[in-house]
């Protein structure tokens, strides 16, 4: 019964050390994968220097057109006519819309006929004065109810004409607050036209900034519907009045007619004011972890350090950093998936090789 107790005993013993010696060698299996895994990170750098570069005011704003025009009724009557629709291009002179009203209409057939009596009781009178059977009274008085008669007419005519709604300027329909067959009553806006061959972005600076900024200044204007084209505008008018809420004036910028431009766009203006010395970097240094914007430096050790800086303005490919770096700084300037924070890099040379960096 011992031995057998004995046996046992030992073949657990076996047991435990062979499964121990598995464990351990998995173990160090798994540290030498780690080891390998933990690789250096290949990447480019860039050093910071600083540079000087253009002094650039931004201002965002909105399009609109240098020469708009809401039209209105005069009269009241029911649209009887109405041939546009937004978005419809329109010229200069067009019939828009023709208002009914039969009280006008009658008022200028009645100034007519009153005209033509006036005309015929003119001429008969200066007939007879000619031949010198009538007066000068007579002839005097003819003369002044033929003038007032077509001083009438003319009045008549001038009324009739307002139901007809003609486009005073060349562009395209915007707005429309009616449809055919509603009555229009007097003042009511109708229609509203913008010439969108003429548009002008108009945005606010700070006071601070105003200075700064001339009329005919030339100025690089970015609309956000057209993501990475630059627009050539230039400044028509600095409006010499602030807000007094927020100490900010209006700046009007002139664009030049560009397809798929519309009244209503946001977009943003950079007037260029001069030159100063700053700090940038390559905008694909740039990363954001949970919100915080910061760079890759290459730290003392040769790891990947994260550092949280604020950025400036946009300059081509590079962008200004105004915290968080200074000169000398080595920067990793290639983006990389995940986070590299801690991990040793290598620099990358020419033929896609490079050394480890070490202190």
């Amino acid at each position: 019964m011992n031995k057998k107790i004995i046996y046992g005993i030992s073949i657990a013993a076996v047991a435990f050390i062979s499964a121990g010696t598995i464990l351990f060698s998995r173990s160090e299996s798994h540290a030498e994968q780690g080891k390998k895994a933990e690789a250096p990170v290949e990447v480019s750098a860039y050093t910071v220097e600083p540079k000087v570069i253009d002094s650039v005011i931004v201002a965002s704003g909105a399009l609109g057109s240098r020469n708009s025009s809401m039209l209105s009724s005069k009269v009241m009557g029911k649209v009887i006519s109405l041939t546009v629709h937004e978005g419809d291009q329109v010229s200069e002179g067009k019939l828009l819309m023709k208002i009914d009203s039969g009280e006008i209409t009658a008022q200028t057939i009645q100034a007519r006929a009153a005209y033509n009596n006036a005309k015929l009781q003119y001429d008969r009178i200066k007939s007879l004065f000619d031949a010198k059977a009538s007066t000068q009274m007579e002839m005097d008085q003819a003369t002044l109810g033929l003038e007032t008669a077509e001083a009438g007419l003319k009045a008549a005519k001038a009324m009739e004409s307002y139901t007809n709604i003609t486009a005073p300027i060349s562009g395209q329909i915007v707005e429309k607050r009616i449809n055919l067959g509603e009555m229009a009553m007097p003042g009511q806006p109708l229609i509203k036209i913008e010439d969108n061959r003429n548009l002008r972005l108009e945005v606010t600076v700070k006071e601070q900034e105003v200075l700064h900024i001339r009329q005919g200044q030339a100025v690089t204007v970015q609309i956000d519907a057209m993501p990475g084209k630059d627009l050539k505008g230039t400044v028509s008018q600095v409006v010499p009045a602030s807000d007094v809420r927020t100490h900010s004036f209006v700046v009007k910028v002139d664009v030049p007619a560009t397809a798929g431009l519309i009244t209503g766009m946001y977009g943003k203006a950079f007037f260029r004011t001069g030159k100063h010395e700053a700090i940038v970097v390559p905008k694909s240094a740039i990363v954001n972890l949970s919100g915080i914007t910061g760079v890759y430096m290459i730290g003392p050790d040769g790891g990947a350090v994260f550092q949280m800086v604020q950025t400036g303005e946009v300059h081509g490919n590079d962008i200004e950093v105004t915290t968080g770096l200074k000169k000398g700084d080595r920067v990793i300037s290639d983006k990389h998936l995940g986070r590299i924070e801690g991990k040793k890099v290598v620099l990358a040379d020419n033929s896609g090789h490079g050394d480890t960096v070490t202190r």
